[in-house]
């Protein structure tokens, strides 16, 4: 399976350096970002990354009693993973013969795709759940559409022919990413998320790709 190592050049790693001080997102050039096979020495960053997408806590936590909607609240709380985490979720993928890849700036993993099975259906092989997510100084740098692109064009490869994602309604910047390299509503689960003390329908987007 091919990979792209496109080196990281000396401007860009000033722009990277300047945007840790300023505190805004870097601007990078989509070339600068390097997409390649995860490794065990990534789960720390891909946990990370994880928990950064996550809902803040609140504080201090709601008791047992405490219902939004007839829901109760604590059960809408997210709680972070430690740095290890997601270890069996990453060795689910070599044992499914699934493909996990890393966007990396540098040194640093600045985002991840998970290609999944299909909620583990045997019969369902051919199809996979897209699992994106990218670094929170990193979003908006077209990190998510170099991921993207890059497993689009690899699925085939791993005898994968139709790609899901499955989006909070409210998460515009996914629903545009998706929407954006072809991606077509392919239903929506009404109310089933429920974090942050909010219910919310799961959108539904996928894709038939062309044999590789």
């Amino acid at each position: 399976m091919t990979a792209t190592t496109d080196a990281l050049p000396a401007s860009t790693a000033f722009t990277v350096a300047l945007a840790a001080i300023t505190g805004e997102p870097p601007i990078v050039a989509a070339t600068a970002i390097a997409i390649r096979p995860a490794l065990d020495g990534d789960l720390a960053a891909i946990t990370r990354i994880y928990n950064e997408s996550l809902p803040p806590l609140p504080t201090p936590l709601p008791g047992v009693d405490a219902r939004a909607g007839g829901r109760p609240v604590l059960g809408s709380c997210l709680a972070q993973l430690p740095a290890d985490g997601l270890a069996n979720w990453m060795a689910s993928h070599r044992a499914n013969g699934r493909p996990l890849w890393v966007a990396q700036a540098g040194v640093e993993v600045v985002g991840w795709l998970s290609l999944l099975g299909f909620a583990d259906r045997p019969a369902c092989m051919p199809a996979a759940e897209v699992a994106i997510y990218i670094a929170s100084g990193w979003r908006g740098c077209g990190v998510g559409r170099r991921l993207l692109s890059h497993a689009r064009i690899e699925a085939p490869l791993w005898h994968i022919d139709r790609l899901m994602a499955f989006i909070w309604h409210d998460n515009a910047a996914s629903l545009t990413l998706f929407r954006a390299q072809g991606f077509s509503a392919w239903g929506r689960l009404p109310g089933i998320v429920w974090a942050d003390a909010k219910s919310r329908d799961m959108v539904i987007l996928g894709q038939v790709l062309q044999a590789g």
